[in-house]
């Protein structure tokens, strides 16, 4: 078997309402699809980043096309070593992820079991709650405690979830500590509670709220300062378990995060770490050095979440549920339709490879509705298109 081709295409989806964070406010998620080709008429599907786009491959076609998907080791290496796209991890992983699949469907068995065998059959998944604005029919507005509570209530009745995150980073610390305050009495302690500043805070305030954080019972406290040296100092004088996908997200600073104290919960995520592999690497080193492990989200689609349970399955040490914007999603581009949840967990197929194949129609859908929003270049994703002239600051309060 030899690839023959790549594919790759961008598309963008809508979302419910547009989500606000500290960077910004998108009302449609972008995600890159790639495609692997073999000369036996086989498909492998892979996803990345929007920004990841089909010039971005270029450098690598050369490489991929004649190869066999088998020799995964060889393509990991020629591509990591191929000049500035050793550090494009965002590159290499859907590359990984088309390779995994193709082997899979060749031998007939599913990625999973590539990856050394499920360890469990059901994959947790948190509700990720953020702050938004209204939809375009004026409903759906989340500003106030009262108003994420109603919000996360229905989320609990229709997927089940029993782990909540909410994401902060946009009004001010205390209206957000509000926020916890109510979820907290609302959802007992059956249900874990995260939080999540988005390192926004300067570590005084991290401190400060941290520390009234305490009595909330807290699953962990989210990068709520930005880089090792605040998150070191916030977990040196607050009593709450400390995670991160921003301090450390790359195998380099994980030697330093450790030797610093700075964090208990890394974060892992198969985009960052460069594929599926690499995040089961980063699983033992996380044993090794007595760190708890849960995986970050990155506003994936159908085929990158596959990819997510296939390898979270795996997983021996991932014991938080894992993070996904999914249920923010209002379509996917999945032959079939969306992947279901059943009480607030998702389980990986069993079928050939990933397990799951491209709607045509939905691809060429979300394909055209990328390329329309993209023709206003400087309006396609402001960082937050109702206040015009804002940009991010860090740290904001």
């Amino acid at each position: 078997m030899r690839i023959s081709n790549i594919r790759v295409r961008t598309i963008s989806i809508p979302i419910e309402a547009p989500t606000r964070h500290s960077y910004g406010s998108p009302d449609a998620f972008v995600r890159t699809i790639v495609e692997l080709e073999t000369d036996e008429g086989l498909t492998g599907l892979g996803e990345t980043f929007g920004w990841i786009t089909d010039s971005s491959f270029d450098a690598v076609r050369g490489l991929l096309i004649g190869e066999d998907p088998f020799n995964l080791e060889k393509i990991r290496v020629q591509i990591s070593q191929r000049a500035y796209l050793s550090r494009e991890p965002l590159l290499l992983a859907p590359i990984e992820f088309a390779c995994y699949d193709l082997q899979g469907q060749s031998i007939g068995r599913p990625v999973h079991q590539l990856l050394g065998g499920k360890i469990r059959d059901r994959v947790p998944i948190s509700a990720y709650l953020f702050y938004r604005y209204s939809d375009k029919d004026g409903k759906g507005e989340i500003t106030t405690p009262d108003q994420m509570v109603s919000h996360t209530k229905e989320l609990v009745r229709q997927y089940g979830f029993r782990t909540l995150k909410l994401k902060g980073g946009v009004f001010e610390p205390e209206h957000e500590f509000e926020t916890i305050v109510a979820l907290r009495k609302e959802f007992g302690a059956e249900y874990k509670l995260r939080f999540d500043p988005n390192a926004i805070w300067a570590s005084s305030t991290a401190i400060r709220m941290g520390n009234r954080l305490r009595d909330f019972d807290l699953e962990y406290y989210e990068d709520p300062a930005w880089g090792l040296n605040a998150m070191a100092n916030v977990r040196s004088q607050v009593r709450l378990p400390l995670a991160t996908n921003m301090s450390v997200i790359e195998f380099e600073q994980l030697g330093p995060a450790v030797s610093m104290g700075a964090v208990d919960v890394i974060l892992t995520d198969p985009w960052y770490y460069g594929g599926l592999q690499h995040t089961k690497y980063l699983d033992m080193m996380c044993k090794t050095f007595g760190l708890s492990v849960g995986m970050h989200s990155g506003t994936e689609f159908g085929v990158g979440l596959t990819a997510m349970l296939h390898v979270a399955a795996t997983m021996p040490n991932l014991v938080h549920a894992i993070d996904s914007h999914y249920h923010h999603l209002t379509d996917d581009i999945l032959l079939g339709g969306m992947l279901q949840y059943k009480d607030g967990c998702m389980s990986p197929s069993d079928q050939p490879g990933l397990g799951v194949q491209l709607d045509e129609d939905k691809m060429s859908q979300y394909e055209e509705y990328f390329m329309q929003r993209k023709q206003g270049a400087d309006s396609w994703y402001p960082p937050d298109p109702k206040r015009p002239g804002w940009y991010p600051i860090v740290p904001s309060w």
